[in-house]
């Protein structure tokens, strides 16, 4: 495989990342805000469950944050090293993969978490149609 081709490879999935970091983004402020408004419905009768899902959405937002800062600073050395003819070499790779694990955890976890609420949300006394 040529640099080339694997420099747009990278930059792809790096593109990939960074919509799925931002699409969780929104999802984790409008979980917070539906466990928000249940809770003041509801009272405290499931209120340690509430505050584990708020705990969990705030604590994925600042992964988000994270994960977006290492993202911009591992693109930008691959932009730096683009002008330098000096692309994809060790650490790049390097980079590349810690981040490809990091964001596999990541989505596996949220995907979880997601489940989770989703269970949470389908058995809320306030949303239930029953």
């Amino acid at each position: 495989m040529n640099k080339y081709f694997q420099l747009n490879h990278t930059h792809f999935q790096y593109r990939i990342w960074r919509n799925e970091l931002e699409l969780m983004k929104l999802e984790t402020d409008f979980f917070l805000s539906i466990t928000e408004e249940i809770s003041r419905l509801e009272g405290t009768d499931r209120e340690v469950k509430q505050n584990w899902f708020i705990n969990q959405f705030h604590h994925f937002q600042r992964l988000i944050k994270q994960i977006q800062g290492e993202l911009g600073r591992v693109e930008q050395e691959l932009a730096e090293g683009v002008k330098e003819e000096k692309i994809l070499n060790k650490e790049q790779k390097l980079d590349y993969q810690y981040l490809k694990d990091e964001m596999d955890y990541f989505e596996q976890d949220y995907r979880i978490v997601k489940a989770k609420f989703r269970d949470f949300i389908a058995n809320s006394e306030t949303i239930s149609t029953e």
